[in-house]
């Protein structure tokens, strides 16, 4: 290469010799000379451009040497390491269930000298007692790629009880899940809430009347289904349940077949991105005499609507749910019809603070003539989302002369003042159910 350049360079000094000689012919050879000297030049920028082109070949080749080098390297190393460690005992805590611990604690007063309702029973917590409502114990893991488990347990004073332990199958058939054990059904809104759950300390006595402080539950079977969307919904869902009831109210919990059927019908809908509108149609029926001769028909409509702006739920939240329910209960003398219903309203101030507040009337299953109001107001702070507090005020008004599963004097009104410490541990936090 470098001897061609000096031959070319050479050539183009002679050529400049020749042409500044003063001789005759040089005028007639200065348009073959300069054809010449296009010429060369045009071959040196095709030498210089292929001189650059194999330089850039060659450091290419160059990287890609040194690459393979580090992956053969690498490849080594990895199976090395994998040879040496074969044992997957340090992997048995991830088969370990997610275990969480929930404390229920609360002070309440009331303004009533009769004793209804001062003792834990089956339609009060009690009142005018520091007392630790309970505490929950709760495991839950994917047992395999098609069935999970849950279970909680509950700790109250003098009292060991399993809340649910169920076992669901995920995503059978027909958008199908099911669920076996012991568990709370679905039905209308707040029936599947864990105490620890609830927007208030208390469930609407409408609730408390019909099933008791507990939720309608108990061992059993149910099914899921994801429906294809009825009448302009976003989503639509029928969950069918029978259970071997665990309430006395409005069912027997003795008798042979004493089985509670229930279902319940729901439609979601998005009003907006920051709004959803949902409602719910729940029925339930059973037996509500040992000898099996009577049974009780429930009816619930339910409906919620929820404002979670997007970005700022965290500081404002405003939450309306609503129940309305209608009994009928055969007896010997016909058919009891009561009702009910409650009206609840949640309002996320900020990042800590809560109000809510709460009105409903509810009727005795096995005697419409007595019923009972109830107004309720609180204010919640939220110091994390393991640990907050809540003040309730309630005031209840009655009209009960005769309740066969709690002893009287019965206060015709009274006021009560709820302290409620609530804190979690561990995964769970404070979940509805």
């Amino acid at each position: 290469m470098r001897c061609f350049f000096f031959i070319i360079m050479s050539s183009l000094f002679l050529c400049y010799a020749t042409l500044s000689a003063d001789t005759p012919d040089s005028t007639q050879s200065i348009k073959h000379i300069e054809r010449q000297l296009s010429d060369m030049q045009r071959q040196l920028n095709q030498l210089l451009l292929e001189k650059k082109k194999q330089e850039q070949d060659d450091t290419l080749k160059k990287l890609l040497q040194e690459a393979n080098q580090l992956t053969t390297v690498e490849k080594k190393t990895d199976e090395g390491i994998g040879k040496k460690f074969q044992s997957g005992t340090r992997q048995q805590s991830a088969l370990n269930p997610n275990i969480s611990v929930g404390g229920d604690f609360f002070i309440g007063v009331n303004s009533s000298k009769a004793t209804y309702g001062h003792e834990p029973g089956e339609f009060s917590y009690g009142t005018n007692r520091m007392q630790l409502r309970e505490m929950e114990v709760t495991m839950q893991a994917s047992l395999d790629p098609f069935t999970r488990g849950k279970s909680h347990i509950s700790f109250s004073e003098g009292e060991v009880a399993v809340e649910e332990a169920y076992m669901e199958w995920l995503n059978l058939p027909a958008n199908m899940n099911m669920r076996i054990g012991l568990f709370n059904a679905e039905f209308g809104i707040l029936n599947r809430y864990h105490n620890h759950a609830l927007p208030q300390f208390d469930r609407p006595r409408v609730l408390v009347n019909m099933f008791g402080i507990e939720p309608l539950g108990g061992y059993g079977i149910a099914g899921n289904f994801l429906l294809p969307t009825l009448l302009f919904a976003d989503a639509s869902s029928l969950d069918i349940s029978v259970l071997r009831c665990a309430n006395e109210f409005s069912f027997t919990t003795d008798g042979t077949y004493n089985l509670v059927y229930v279902g319940q019908f729901k439609n979601y809908y998005d009003l907006n991105r920051d709004t959803f509108f949902e409602w719910s149609l729940s029925g339930a029926a059973g037996n509500n005499d040992p000898g099996e001769k009577y049974r009780s028909y429930l009816g619930d409509a339910a409906f919620t609507l929820k404002w979670a702006p997007i970005g700022r739920a965290k500081y404002r939240t405003i939450e309306w749910q609503n129940e309305f329910i209608d009994s009928y209960r055969d007896t010997p003398a016909g058919f009891i019809k009561s009702k009910g219903f409650y009206s609840s309203l949640q309002n996320k101030l900020n990042a800590r603070y809560w109000i809510s507040g709460r009105i409903g009337y509810t009727e005795f299953p096995f005697d419409h003539s007595q019923h009972e109001w109830d107004v309720t107001g609180c204010i919640d702070f939220w110091q994390s989302e393991f640990v907050f507090y809540r003040l309730q005020y309630q005031y209840n008004m009655r009209a009960i002369t005769n309740n066969p599963y709690q002893s009287g004097p019965y206060p015709d009104h009274d006021h009560s003042l709820v302290l409620q410490i609530s804190w979690a541990m561990g995964p769970h936090k404070h979940e509805k159910y």
